[in-house]
């Protein structure tokens, strides 16, 4: 688990990005109350914040190296 210094200081780097991904989960919310939870409408919308999550995470959290 992130420590809350950790957290703070990746919003202070990279809050813009954390402002698209919220936005995309709210969205992702919203589609599913209208279509449901397996519609094509909201797979594709999860898939997109999956996306951007992983992207975040590889900007943000250092290379691990295994040894």
């Amino acid at each position: 688990m992130c420590s809350l210094s950790v957290v703070n200081k990746t919003q202070e780097i990279y809050p813009s990005s954390l402002e698209k991904i919220e936005k995309k989960r709210k969205q992702l919310f919203h589609i599913a109350k209208i279509y449901g939870m397996y519609a094509a409408e909201t797979l594709r919308c999860s898939r997109e914040l999956d996306e951007m999550i992983v992207e975040f995470q590889q900007q943000c959290l250092p290379a691990r190296i295994d040894s």
